[in-house]
């Protein structure tokens, strides 16, 4: 009877580690890009939101029609930034990388020559 309990658990265990690891495979490494774009009007807003959500890998897009940027969220795995540039591109707007400013750049000192 103590065997049998011993192999049960024994099992179990296994069979949870098992289940940890794959849960862990399953979680895809998500990044962010995002574009200086030449976007001016509702429309061309609307355009970007029907097409680029069906890109590979596309999880969220965001458009700024103030600043003009699309910000877009993806998966690294399936998708890379050139080729969601290229996306855009198709579409018929201009689409230029933005890349994140350091803290060194925004701040007053950091600017001194």
């Amino acid at each position: 009877m103590k065997k049998h309990q011993i192999i049960t658990v024994t099992f179990l265990l296994l069979l949870s580690s098992f289940a940890l690891t794959a849960q862990e495979k399953n979680k895809k490494e998500i990044s962010t890009v995002k574009f200086e774009t030449s976007i001016d009007c509702e429309n061309c807003v609307n355009t970007i939101m029907k097409n680029i959500p069906f890109e590979k890998g596309v999880k969220d897009v965001k458009c700024d029609l103030t600043t003009k940027e699309v910000t877009i969220q993806y998966q690294k795995d399936k998708n890379k930034p050139e080729q969601l540039k290229r996306a855009i591109e198709k579409l018929g707007f201009t689409a230029k990388e933005v890349k994140e400013k350091s803290k060194a750049d925004e701040s007053p000192q950091g600017n001194r020559q």
